[in-house]
């Protein structure tokens, strides 16, 4: 690990070399361009013959912008930010009910997802339909997968950074989308001189469609009851010339019951996301800029279980009270920023609340609530040469304190790009995160099942070291753009919950006992071919990787497959246009199935019946695979108003990806013996969708 000496020692001969250099004349010298642009350093381009839906290839990372999300692939008739960064190369595909984002091997807790500076702990509504964002009322989406600034913090695997909506309006305008799925709108008026109110909505009522769809479906498919609401509302001001302040609300919920006829047990998850940020944002001069965010954010999930005459609820829940200030100056060939953030989490694990076994379970008592105060100093430079080549090099310092312990440590950054030609780019990166929230993973699946706990005087902090090659070319006038970019990364302190979700059910219930640390390593290829603008553009990304881990208390240390691991994942996407008003599009994605623990055995001790299970995570469930098609229809415009019409179908071929597989034993009493059934138990088949969107 690098030292600070030779941190700060890099930091003053990139500052020599720069002095002697002249000035460059492809990069902005003021910091009126946007931030993320500068930090990605590719320009988003909004009107050229080879358009660009997405960009950032050239750079390693990806960034889109709004009008680069309206003109991607709809998903049940609206584009979805998520859905599409998970059709990414090193984003690995979901499987059903699967709402997590795994990049480059992580885990959904691994990653930093954040609204508008405020983290969100739970991306995604259930079901893998959609994310909790609502495109319409965002601005952008930027993806660090590697070169991540220091000044994100908490993490140790990739980033996403989502901003809401960042223009004014001088009348009212919006957006109204109608579905069979979801409907969703929005509207943005202006309240005074330089202000500008946008409020959206959203909800769904998709078991009508599930229900509809039940006679396609095979006996193996179990049907829950779901729905989800989500809100946004954004005022955005502009105080004078040089000051821009933003105030941005998010609350979203999601309730599901589910009937397990197997066990007749009655499962239902209740959980909500809610944010709440104020940015100011100013120029003082034509070279600085200060931006402040005060953040608020809350998840809170409930997980109740009822088999008559007993019931258990597992609720938990995390909020965080957060400030982030950062300085940016910008020099002829060069920038410095740095900054200092402070983190306040309060959080209560899951613990069971048991009614009806009374005189079988001794309830000790649910753990008293963590306070856990996060800190962290940053500072980035990045010098670029007079010959194409882009040094940037980062330091954070931070740590977290329980109230009994202080974790702290160096989280150093460094990235370098080399462009022999414009149309190639050569790029190297490397980085150690720490990370002081963590999420438990009890179901494997990204649900909310799973649960976040801080360090604690057992839990320590989780860390990464990862690095990273690319190379990127353009080709025929940029209308073909194609990267590929290895990765590696060794983890420590990883968590694993060492039970089930029924474990939690016995005597005295310990919550950090049943969590496990141990060492993981995740590594792989990401290739990536993209066509852009023409009647024709899209894209085809594959992934080739391994996601290991291994435990002192699982099969004695040994390495073995995460829950995650995907050996292969591929996504295509292809968006046809043969004239003004008609778009085509298809989605296909395919992913090897995730690993899980086999049964192997059953016996009976007296009149208990005991499994015997295999090697950890030694199974696979069946790949992953489907194919998603739309077509959309804009009608003549009208004066200010736009009128489209979408018709899409979710998993065209009815592919039945199974949600999970169902041990069933039978006793054969000629034999005396079990005979043992593996069933695959689907959630829904093909689902289709009809939506008309209003623009005005």
């Amino acid at each position: 690990m690098p030292t600070h000496t030779t941190i700060l020692t890099v930091f003053l001969l990139c500052a020599a070399l720069q002095a002697t250099g002249q000035e460059r004349h492809d990069m902005p010298d003021s910091l009126a361009a946007d931030e993320d642009m500068e930090l990605i350093e590719e320009a988003v381009v909004t009107s050229s013959r080879n358009e660009k839906r997405i960009e950032g290839i050239m750079s390693g990372n990806l960034r889109l912008d709004a009008e680069s999300i309206s003109g991607l692939p709809k998903f049940l008739g609206v584009p979805d930010i998520l859905k599409t960064i998970q059709l990414m190369p090193g984003v690995l595909a979901s499987g059903e009910m699967d709402s997590g984002i795994y990049i480059r091997g992580g885990d959904p807790g691994q990653n930093l997802i954040m609204l508008d500076g405020a983290t969100i702990y739970a991306p995604a509504h259930l079901l893998g339909f959609f994310s909790i964002f609502n495109s319409d009322h965002l601005a952008s989406a930027t993806v660090y997968k590697s070169g991540i600034p220091s000044r994100y913090g908490s993490c140790t695997s990739g980033v996403i950074d989502i901003g809401t909506t960042d223009t004014m309006t001088g009348k009212a305008k919006g957006t109204l989308n109608i579905g069979l799925i979801s409907s969703q709108g929005t509207l943005a008026v202006p309240l005074w001189k330089n202000s500008t109110l946008t409020f959206s909505g959203r909800g769904t009522y998709i078991n009508y469609i599930l229900k509809g769809t039940a006679k396609v479906m095979r006996e193996d498919t179990e049907m829950p009851e779901y729905g989800f609401q989500d809100w946004n509302i954004t005022l955005l001001t502009r105080l004078d010339p040089n000051n821009t302040l933003k105030i941005n609300g998010y609350y979203g919920h999601d309730r599901l019951h589910f009937m397990q006829e197997t066990y007749s047990m009655l499962a239902a998850l209740k959980w909500y996301n809610a944010a709440a940020s104020i940015i100011w944002e100013g120029t003082s001069g034509e070279r600085t800029r200060n931006r402040h965010i005060l953040s608020f954010s809350r998840y809170s999930n409930n997980i109740s279980i009822e088999r008559d005459p007993a019931s258990i609820k597992m609720p938990s829940d995390i909020t965080d009270f957060s400030y982030k200030g950062l300085t940016e100056l910008s020099f002829r060939q060069s920038r410095l920023s740095f900054g200092g953030s402070y983190t306040f989490h309060l959080s209560n694990v899951q613990y069971p609340i048991i009614n009806g076994l009374n005189s079988l379970i001794d309830d000790i008592g649910r753990p008293a609530p963590y306070h856990t105060h996060e800190f962290g100093i940053f500072a980035d430079y990045s010098i670029w040469f007079n010959f194409p080549l882009t040094l940037d090099i980062g330091l954070r310092y931070s740590g977290a304190s329980t109230g009994k312990r202080l974790y702290t440590g160096p989280e150093p950054r460094f990235s370098i790009r080399y462009r022999p030609t414009p149309q190639t780019s050569l790029r190297a990166a490397f980085a150690i995160q720490r990370q002081y929230v963590n999420m438990v993973s009890i179901s494997g699946m990204g649900m909310p099942t799973d649960y976040w706990t801080p360090v604690t005087d057992k839990i320590r902090p989780q860390i990464s070291e990862s690095a990273s090659l690319g190379f990127s070319h353009l080709l025929w006038d940029s209308a073909v753009e194609y990267s590929i970019e290895p990765y590696f990364c060794l983890l420590d302190n990883v968590l694993e919950y060492d039970g089930e979700l029924f474990d939690m059910v016995n005597r005295k219930y310990d919550p950090e006992e049943h969590v496990i640390s141990g060492k993981g390593r995740n590594y792989g290829i990401e290739i990536m071919l993209k066509k852009n603008g023409g009647k024709i553009n899209g894209w085809i990304s594959y992934t080739l990787s391994r996601s290991e881990r291994s435990f002192p208390d699982i099969m004695d240390g040994a390495v073995f497959p995460a829950k995650h691991d995907r050996t292969h994942n591929l996504a295509a996407t292809a968006s046809y246009s043969p004239a003004e008003r008609w778009l085509f599009s298809a989605v296909f994605v395919y992913a090897t199935g995730r690993t899980y623990t086999p049964p192997v055995g059953i016996y009976l001790v007296g009149e208990n019946m005991i499994q015997e299970y295999g090697d950890h995570n030694s199974a696979r469930m069946p790949d992953y695979h489907r194919l998603d098609l739309s077509v959309t229809y804009n009608f003549r415009q009208r004066g200010r108003c736009r009128h489209s019409l979408n018709a899409s179908i979710y998993n065209v071929y009815a592919r039945k990806n199974p949600l999970y597989r169902d041990l069933r034993f039978n006793a054969n009493e000629d034999t005396g013996t079990f005979d043992m059934s593996i069933k695959n138990i689907s959630l829904y088949s093909i689902v289709p969708s009809i939506s008309y969107t209003l623009n005005f």
